[in-house]
């Protein structure tokens, strides 16, 4: 399985830590900001207490990729076990964390390759795991943000490009309870609207899917008319980053924006630039979407040009 790394942000001594065996204590360590290395057993409480909260780390997915915790204080006792997705997020705690693990890569240096020109409405702090997707975005108020499900749930006074969040788009649950997204609100103006599809649970050879799809896309380039969209999951690297793949199809082949990429191994290699971790998933959806997008732009072609059309640039503010 090899290493997996859990940034503590925010958690000052503590930067991250690190698991061999997800269900063997012994493997797990806490680095600290000075470099030092202690095993997380020695040192549980002093994690604890920084963390102060009931903390389950994702440390696997299942295929459909709804993710595999562990819960940080059954690892202290010695006991860990695997918690499905459902089961954590249904959790009953005063205070809840979900973290995600991820491998280490060779490019970790290279974090943020492609930066956002207007990084002062999201300087990206403490408990915030969000990206900007700047070749998505249309303006400085007109984000498209690929973002864990935590970060939205915060109030986020700093971040404030989401002063001006329109529309959340939630990809792991059909009917989520909306009053959890605070990241987006914002006194004397409404709360941002809300889809949600729980993509786990498409099948890509139901035509359904893609009219679904097809509908949040649409919902997506209307919001970035007046502000800016977060598309979010529970880690925002998987289910999130596939429908966020398929806006740049979206853009490309129904929109006519033909500055927007329409591969699909280069539009994950740009997503990883801002995002590392995202990794591609559900290429089947994202394959027959391809195939939907490329049909409809078939037929936009063989229609003769409208003096009206004003969608041939994708530009923005």
């Amino acid at each position: 399985m090899g290493t997996l790394v859990v940034s503590l942000q925010d958690a000052s001594p503590l930067r991250e830590l690190r698991i061999g065996d997800p269900l063997d204590p012994s493997s797990y360590e806490v680095v600290y900001d000075s470099g030092e290395t202690k095993a997380f057993l020695e040192v549980s409480r002093e994690v604890f207490n920084a963390v102060d909260a009931d903390t389950f780390v994702s440390v696997a997915q299942e295929r459909d990729g709804q993710h595999v915790f562990v819960k940080l204080v059954d690892v202290a006792r010695r006991v860990p076990v695997y918690v499905p997705e459902a089961e954590a997020k249904g959790a009953s705690s005063r205070k809840k964390l979900l973290l995600y693990a991820r491998r280490p890569t060779s490019d970790d240096h290279l974090l943020e390759k492609k930066t956002w020109e207007h990084a002062d409405l999201a300087p990206r702090g403490p408990w915030t795991n969000y990206s900007v997707v700047p070749w998505l975005s249309l303006g400085r108020t007109q984000a498209l943000i690929l973002s864990d499900e935590h970060t939205l749930t915060q109030r986020l006074p700093r971040e404030r490009i989401f002063e001006h969040l329109v529309l959340v788009v939630n990809c792991h649950e059909d009917r989520p309870d909306k009053s959890k997204y605070l990241a987006g609100a914002v006194e004397g103006r409404p709360p941002p609207a809300v889809m949600a599809h729980a993509v786990h649970k498409w099948f890509s050879h139901d035509k359904g899917v893609v009219e679904k799809n097809d509908a949040i896309q649409r919902a997506i380039w209307a919001a970035l008319q007046r502000g800016t969209v977060a598309v979010h999951c529970l880690a925002g690297i998987h289910r999130a980053a596939c429908i966020v793949a398929c806006h740049f199809l979206y853009r490309h082949y129904q929109l006519g924006h033909t500055s927007v990429s329409r591969d699909c191994n280069d539009i994950y290699k740009r997503l990883q630039e801002v995002r590392p971790a995202v990794a591609p998933a559900y290429v089947d959806l994202l394959r027959n979407y391809e195939a939907h997008c490329k049909r409809i732009a078939k037929h936009r072609l063989a229609q003769p040009p409208s003096a009206s059309s004003s969608s041939s640039n994708g530009g923005g503010e």
